[in-house]
């Protein structure tokens, strides 16, 4: 059995190379459709004054000043599909987002900015955008325009209103933007705003909450998922306003939340899994055969126990090679139905009837059921796995509780 350790060692750094080739597929995917996603509510940016003083002399300097504003609200509604790249896929997403809210024009002319006033559009991909209507804002349409180097520490779109525009307006207003989003792996939210609400769907059944903050509310079925977040101002790790030169795109990251479209375990992570399990399922079947010796009274030598051994080795691989173009429950399948119609009837030549030999096909067909119930569950592999073993070993110790150890091999 220990001879065994190096071919699996070997298959496993195969099943390490092909998941690296998965992943380089993936990324070259996400860089194409658009890559992880992070979006949050209309900040304002905005000019003012900042006197600088030294020993010498004093000037004035204008500083960006950004400034969340009262409330934002975000619905989502996120469109997933399969692209691929050769053998390999990923999933990504295409998203459409409402988001509206609440502009206090009090609040943001009492920091006295100067000139133009500027929305910003946190995003995190801007590559990612396939559409984006005008924002409607107090019975003005203003276009989206990429982002004005404000600081090359941000990244997103920004929409302008003129000051002329921005004298006229003294209440408060709402405002509504619609845009479309291509995106993959995960898409997350920013607490952009003094109360922060989230209504997310998607067409995903298998979703991984992420971030700082859980959804309040969820609902996973089948065919989807429905999440609701709200939060407040207080919950994030930043203030409500800060120069825009000190704070970068990856603190604001720092209280994102939202969804992954998280993968149930592929093939690869099978196959690993089963590799790591091979040491084991190939010590059962040793003992197997073995304890054929014992109850039959023919001893085989060691070449049957090699040749069986590689077998069983191979296995590993033909189950890499099949998984990448059928699913894993095929894939299991074939390989070990080969597996076991190739060893049951060697074994029945080697020990000389045939009904031995169908009596190993079906203990190996019993032990890789066994095999593929460990590695198809998510949850309950090791608890498994443990009563699996404590059961084999009871039914060696059951079996062989007759055999006189200290004749057998020797002269009666």
């Amino acid at each position: 059995s220990l001879s065994m350790l190096v071919p699996l060692s070997m298959i496993g750094s195969v099943v390490r190379d092909r998941q690296t080739l998965q992943t380089k597929a993936e990324n070259t995917i996400a860089n194409r459709w658009g890559g992880v996603q992070t979006i949050g509510g209309l900040v304002a940016l905005l000019q003012r004054p900042v006197m600088l003083t030294d020993a010498r002399q004093s000037r004035t300097h204008t500083e960006w000043l950004a400034r969340v504003l009262t409330d934002l609200e975000v619905t989502a509604e996120l469109v997933t599909e399969h692209r691929y790249l050769g053998i390999y896929e990923a999933p990504v997403y295409t998203a459409r987002l409402a988001i509206s809210g609440l502009i206090d024009w009090t609040l943001l002319d009492q920091l006295q900015p100067e000139g133009d006033l500027v929305f910003w559009l946190p995003l995190s991909d801007v590559r990612g955008v396939r559409q984006v209507s005008a924002l409607t804002l107090d019975g003005l349409k203003i276009d989206a325009m990429p982002l004005s180097t404000h600081s090359d520490r941000i990244s997103g779109l920004q929409f302008t209103i003129a000051a002329r525009d921005r004298e006229q307006r003294s209440a408060d207003a709402r405002y509504l933007l619609e845009l479309e989003l291509a995106g993959s792996g995960s898409l997350q939210f920013l607490p952009m705003a003094d109360t922060t609400q989230v209504n997310f769907a998607a067409d995903w059944p298998h979703p991984e909450f992420i971030g700082q903050f859980l959804p309040a509310e969820r609902s996973v079925t089948d065919i989807g998922t429905h999440a609701r977040w709200q939060l407040l101002g207080l919950n994030r790790p930043y203030g409500d306003q800060w120069p825009v030169a000190d704070m970068s795109f990856d603190q604001l990251r720092d209280a994102a939340f939202g969804m992954r479209l998280e993968t149930p375990v592929d093939g690869y992570q099978r196959s690993e899994r089963s590799v790591k399990y091979g040491f084991l399922f190939i010590t059962l079947t040793f003992f197997t055969l073995f304890l054929f010796e014992v109850m039959t009274g023919r001893p085989l030598h060691p070449v049957p126990y090699v040749l069986t051994g590689a077998a069983l080795a191979v296995f590993y691989l033909v189950l890499l090679a099949l998984s990448e173009y059928l699913p894993f429950a095929g894939a299991f399948a074939a390989a070990s139905g080969l597996l076991v119609g190739i060893v049951t009837p060697y074994m029945g030549a080697v020990l000389r009837e045939r009904r031995h030999g169908y009596r190993v096909g079906l203990m190996m067909a019993l032990t890789y059921g066994l095999l593929y119930v460990l590695v198809t569950a998510q949850h309950a592999a090791l608890l498994l796995g443990s009563l699996a073993l404590l059961l084999a070993i009871a039914a060696l110790m059951f079996l062989t509780r007759d055999v006189d150890w200290y004749s057998y091999g020797g002269d009666e």
